[in-house]
């Protein structure tokens, strides 16, 4: 089957249950993957009207047709779930590398229903899956949780998790990979939370899903990375590149507060008026990047390299190494709170990926 491992991955925590499901081709052209995918198993499978913080919701991990392919961008995974937020279903997405790993453990998606009366997580290692104690884990921030998990299991393992919020099942806790990539709509981690599931961990040596046609990938693929390596200067697209990969999504902050595109005070204000050019320009990233910016990083498959590393140590908070902020960090520490100072966003930032 091309695009795909053929495989899904059923997980019952209140009954301890594990079984997997063959992906037949008439379902993948009807649904293709990530959220089609996703709403089509959770309608097909929850009663209606389920408490999205009981048991009988359900909770999915789903990857699309090109990831571990090799095809530029495709490394993303979608989380699907009823909302405890918006009560109807909802979708949320993150890059990082635990989609890759999904794929190479053997499973298109994972879809978890049930709640367990303890903590735990589930491993899945070449195609076999088992629900584990997460007791040790449990409390812990994402970045903790993770470097257990890799003493565990060894340093290819992969993870998506919760932290701290998400166990005490907060609205707007994120469902966390890579301790700086969320999948942060609609209440997926107090979902995850409600289940008693801290992580999911994923170890596999299937390195490349099957291509229909590989010259015509291989074409398209170097047609971005020509793209990529030499932007076309009159090109708006080609200068919009350039800037992602110099500066991330959060040089759209300072502009976007005063579009009207970012919130300033709650949607209750405006920026220009509230939030002046003036305060905005105290978030313009360049001037943090010449502080603090160490490196960049990027997802699995993605050639852009969008996220940095900084080690902050000139600031009132010195928190040493931690992530850039991203956009929505920004946007909601900064305009949205009226705030000004990037330090005190920055160690906002640097407590987010707790979880």
């Amino acid at each position: 089957m091309y695009g795909y491992v053929g495989k899904f991955l059923f997980v019952d925590l209140t009954e301890k249950k594990i079984w997997t499901e063959d992906l037949t081709q008439e379902f993948a052209d009807l649904y293709f993957g990530g959220y089609g995918f996703g709403a089509k198993i959770l309608f097909d499978r929850m009663k209606p009207n389920v408490d999205p913080l009981g048991p009988d919701n359900m909770l999915g991990f789903i990857s699309g047709p090109v990831v571990g392919t090799g095809a530029m961008y495709g490394g993303r995974y979608t989380v699907v779930c009823k909302s405890p937020v918006g009560g109807t279903f909802n979708d949320a997405n993150s890059g990082g590398f635990f989609s890759p790993a999904m794929r190479n453990s053997g499973f298109d998606a994972i879809f978890v229903q049930g709640a367990s009366e303890t903590p735990v997580y589930i491993y899945v290692d070449n195609g076999k899956a088992e629900i584990r104690d997460a007791s040790d884990i449990w409390g812990k921030d994402v970045t903790e949780a993770r470097l257990w998990l890799e003493k565990e299991h060894g340093d290819d393992v992969r993870s998506t998790m919760i932290g701290p919020s998400g166990e005490t099942m907060s609205y707007i806790a994120a469902v966390m990979n890579d301790d700086h990539r969320a999948a942060g709509r609609g209440g997926g981690g107090a979902v995850m939370g409600s289940k008693k599931l801290k992580a999911i961990a994923c170890r596999g040596d299937r390195k490349r899903i099957d291509i229909a046609d590989m010259d015509a990938f291989r074409e398209i693929n170097r047609k971005v990375a020509q793209y990529i390596a030499n932007p076309d200067p009159d090109d708006p697209a080609a200068a919009r590149t350039e800037t992602w990969k110099k500066y991330g999504t959060t040089w759209l902050t300072v502009n976007s507060s005063q579009s009207g595109d970012a919130p300033v005070k709650n949607w209750g204000g405006a920026g220009s008026i509230d939030y002046t050019p003036e305060d905005a320009d105290y978030l313009d990233v360049k001037h943090y990047d010449a502080r603090h910016k160490v490196r960049r990083f990027a997802c699995a498959q993605c050639p852009i390299g969008c996220g940095a590393i900084y080690d902050v140590k000139d600031s009132k908070w010195p928190v040493g190494e931690t992530g850039r902020p991203e956009y929505e960090t920004m946007a909601a520490f900064g305009p949205n709170c009226l705030v000004t100072d990037m330090d005190a966003i920055i160690k906002c930032n640097d407590l987010f990926p707790a979880g």
